[in-house]
């Protein structure tokens, strides 16, 4: 019996362990590992791909910078496209198991096209495939936290969710470059299957929270001899109110109803909150910087400082470690709220980027600088992701609050999830173009000054993060706090 099968009372026993695996903690233990995959393996050839494009595609020397950043930016503009889909999709499917299933899939198929790789068809082939997982998995797993956990919590637990996508995205390049370093190339799709294998036995085991209910209730109902009667005589009562209610006028019974509203466009509502827009804006900003040093960070430091795929992959620590603490900084964001975390976070972004400008002569003290540099960056950059995904939810929560039904039956989860996935990936299909071509054309120092400059910008609107909502009308509605 599989944990999706159909829940026939009295013909069969609830799954082994049902407790366990449709556990908050076993839940959000799979979501982690999901996420973190997807995010390690795109990550992760990023320091092998200036080798493999020259061995392997026979990519000139001097045009690595141009293709590595095509390569990012197929699969972020796939997943750019799809996260909407499917995030509708995710939202109508009856559970969240297919989605979350397929894009495994999707992912160890595109891992098999590059590890075989030998042209620029393939590994371009390769990461539009990883670009079609990426949206599906993350679309799912916000999904998936959504129902497993109350809304007080849920900065917190997007937090592990934040902490598996960024340290996903900047361990890759520092387990890629280590393993690639130690082993070669095929060491490191050999990595990335044990990987997916170990990922694919959590997602196989794990028992979504409403189809446990379900096994749950039909063991209740088994245990109780009076249940199957008591069940008959609330199917009467309920039949007898549906016949009550024919029979009122329709006058009464339509003043009786809340207005209701088709779902099926709810992402229309969702662009009209001002919040969302401001929270959106600021993930894709998000997956600009994040993109931006995947891109030059590694052939800065073999440039200046001479370093090998070891060190290219190394460099990217500092930054990854604060990631760990992504739930604390979602602790936070529930505890304070997103406006001070947002504000904070980007305006102390500020000059953390325009001081990497200092760090481009080769001596100690200036790769010591480089490295506390990336580390503060890192902190700000991971402390402010909760508090952009949080604020949009409590935005649509506010909306379906004063407008029942607004957002359809199961209230846009996914498709708020979806537009917040969609920003960000934009982040990261931009952010390669923007990084990898100033500091071509005009130098390091460029590049940091003026993403520098795109932060400040940014920390602006955040003040304006968790006041009102917008309603249906553009009248103004009071503040939800959850």
């Amino acid at each position: 019996m599989t944990p999706t099968s159909k829940v026939i009372p009295g013909s069969s026993r609830p799954p082994w362990l049902l407790k366990l695996r449709s556990s908050t903690t076993f839940i959000v233990a799979t979501v982690w590992m999901s996420t973190f995959t997807d995010f390690l393996l795109y990550a992760m050839i990023v320091p092998v791909m200036p080798t493999a494009l020259m061995d392997r595609a026979n990519v000139e020397y001097s045009d690595r910078e141009y293709w590595i950043s095509i390569l990012l930016m197929c699969e972020a503009g796939t997943a750019l496209v799809l996260c909407p889909v499917f995030g509708y999709l995710v939202d109508s499917a009856r559970t969240r198991r297919l989605p979350f299933l397929s894009a495994l899939i999707l992912l160890a198929g595109c891992m098999v096209v590059l590890h075989t790789a030998h042209s620029l068809a393939m590994f371009i082939t390769g990461r539009l495939l990883q670009g079609c997982a990426g949206a599906m998995v993350v679309v799912a797993a916000f999904a998936l936290l959504h129902d497993s956990v109350p809304q007080d919590r849920l900065g917190q637990t997007i937090g592990y969710l934040g902490s598996a996508i960024a340290s996903g995205f900047l361990l890759g390049p520092f387990l890629g470059g280590v393993v690639f370093h130690a082993g070669g190339y095929d060491a490191v799709f050999w990595m990335a299957y044990s990987i997916i294998a170990l990922d694919l036995v959590m997602r196989v085991v794990m028992i979504e929270k409403r189809q446990a209910e379900r096994w749950v209730s039909a063991s209740d109902t088994n245990s109780d001899p009076e249940s199957p009667v008591q069940s008959q005589e609330e199917q009467q009562q309920q039949q007898q109110q549906q016949q009550q209610q024919q029979q009122q006028p329709p006058e009464t019974t339509a003043a009786s109803q809340p207005p209701q509203f088709n779902g099926r466009f709810a992402m229309l509502r969702i662009l009209r909150q001002r919040r969302v827009l401001i929270s959106s804006w600021a993930l894709l900003v998000h997956g600009i910087l994040l993109s931006a040093f995947d891109v030059t960070l590694s052939i800065f430091v073999e440039t200046r400082y001479g370093w090998s795929a070891l060190g290219m992959g190394l460099i990217f620590l500092p930054m990854a470690i604060p990631a760990f603490f992504e739930p604390f900084f979602g602790y936070i964001t529930d505890r304070f709220g997103a406006r001070l975390v947002a504000f904070a976070c980007f305006f102390l972004l500020t000059p953390s980027l325009i001081c990497l400008r200092f760090t481009e002569p080769h001596s100690p003290p200036h790769i010591g600088l480089l490295i506390t540099l990336l580390f503060f960056i890192g902190v700000f950059i991971h402390a402010c992701a909760p508090a952009m995904y949080v604020e949009t939810q409590r935005a649509l929560t506010a909306l379906e609050l004063a407008q029942p039904g607004s957002l359809g039956s199961k209230g846009a989860v996914a498709q708020g999830f979806g537009l917040q996935s969609m920003c960000q990936f934009a982040g990261v299909f931009f952010g390669p173009l923007w990084g990898g071509f100033v500091e071509y054309r005009f130098g390091w120092g460029a590049m940091s000054a003026t993403l520098g400059g795109l932060v400040a910008l940014t920390a602006v609107p955040m003040l304006w993060l968790g006041e009102e909502v917008e309603g249906h009308e553009g009248e103004r509605q009071p503040l939800f706090c959850g």
